[in-house]
């Protein structure tokens, strides 16, 4: 593998509060001098003060911040109005890149996880504004949803995944099943093969020795139903009698937080929400004090989290916490095989009690499994071949 060329400018979009997903960010300041960070915000994150903003670092170092414009749209109309805010971030990238080329350019490359970000990329390069995009496949939308408006916008994102796939520079894949999804649609090529780089971690060098009382589980992410935060609500009263002092720590906002805070009113398990939090070492030092991590995905043809590598259990893992979740994604499978959590059915209230005493009666060992397997993905070995040969 070629060693990275230094004195490089990358511009690198996403969307809040996936910008430093599996340390990504922190790679991108480590490996460029110069970074064009573009984030746009898609759901509401509840106390977040976040907007849409271009951040350019210099040497590891943030030098000009600039505030883009957001719409608020409220949570009910956010797939009806899609097509706007695209239009929006379409035009405030081209305008920046363009109007900003003189003062940080010359642009080396285009970088992002999102197929219709990937498609504005690829305009710059017939613009002659960057010579080389890599579009990071993070995710697959299956154009099937109950809501009619949803599977019409996933069907137009499938049109952007599609041309994003075929004209970016390079494509780099998180796992295996998003490559097979393209081959098996004739998108990509049967016979070619394609580089897969998963969600990185940051594993601490050793595990945090913790009181199992009270037995704490974590949730961190956008909170949404999708995410299995009911599997917990499901089974509270069991818990509370079971643990006596056992609580629920939620960290993130999301469409679904007044839903989960209005259940958590009346629940007999304590139950604390942090909303949105920006610093991630606020974030770290929450979930290291607690014992499990919580990523019950609901197993529906629908979930795009079939088809991802979810970083928070990535989180999880590096932070020593053994994790609970289903067989929904491709790394459940390493999870299971590492003995780095347990694998539940989403509606088996049987299984996720079973799985909470089982990491219990051997935590000690769970959570040297857990740091063990989060060795294996550190975030700096494994990007280097996200930009190797670009």
């Amino acid at each position: 593998m070629k060693a990275l060329p230094q004195k490089r400018t990358i511009i690198y979009v996403n969307f809040s509060p996936y910008e430093n997903s599996g340390y990504i960010l922190d790679y991108l300041l480590s490996n460029f001098t110069t970074i064009l960070l573009f984030s746009f915000q898609f759901y509401k994150l509840q106390n977040s003060r976040h907007t849409d903003s271009l951040i350019v670092y210099k040497n590891g170092k943030i030098i000009r911040q600039y505030t883009l414009f957001h719409a608020p749209i409220a949570t009910s109309l956010t797939f009806f109005l899609l097509p706007v805010r695209s239009l929006a971030i379409l035009i405030q990238i081209l305008f920046c890149a363009i109007t900003l080329q003189k003062k940080y350019g010359p642009y080396d490359i285009y970088f992002t996880v999102n197929a219709f970000t990937a498609w504005i990329g690829n305009i710059l390069k017939q613009l002659c504004l960057v010579p080389k995009t890599i579009f990071w496949v993070w995710d697959y939308y299956p154009p099937i949803h109950t809501d009619k408006i949803a599977m019409f916008m996933r069907k137009i994102y499938w049109y952007f995944d599609k041309q994003a796939s075929v004209h970016s520079s390079k494509l780099v894949f998180l796992n295996q099943r998003l490559i097979d999804v393209r081959k098996k649609t004739n998108i990509l090529p049967p016979d070619k093969s394609y580089p897969v780089v998963s969600i990185g971690t940051k594993p601490l060098k050793r595990p945090v020795r913790k009181e199992l009382k009270p037995l704490k589980l974590v949730f961190f992410g956008v909170v949404k139903k999708s995410q299995g935060l009911d599997c917990v609500f499901q089974v509270e009263q069991i818990l509370k009698n079971h643990y006596k002092t056992f609580e629920l720590h939620v960290i993130g906002g999301g469409p679904d937080l007044p839903y989960y805070q209005q259940k958590a009113v009346t629940s007999p398990i304590r139950t604390k929400f942090y909303g949105y939090i920006k610093s991630e070492q606020q974030i770290q030092r929450i979930i290291s004090a607690c014992h499990i991590g919580l990523a019950t995905y609901v197993p529906d043809k629908s979930n795009v989290s079939y088809y991802t590598d979810p970083s928070k259990i990535k989180l999880y893992l590096s932070m020593g916490l053994p994790v609970i979740t289903t067989d929904v994604f491709t790394f459940s499978k390493e999870i299971r095989s590492h003995e780095a959590g347990a694998i539940v059915s989403y509606n088996s209230s049987s299984e996720f009690i079973a799985a909470i005493d089982t990491i219990v009666r051997s935590y000690d060992h769970y959570q040297i499994q857990a740091l063990t397997l989060s060795r294996t993905y550190y975030y700096n070995k494994i990007y280097k071949r996200l930009f190797s040969d670009v």
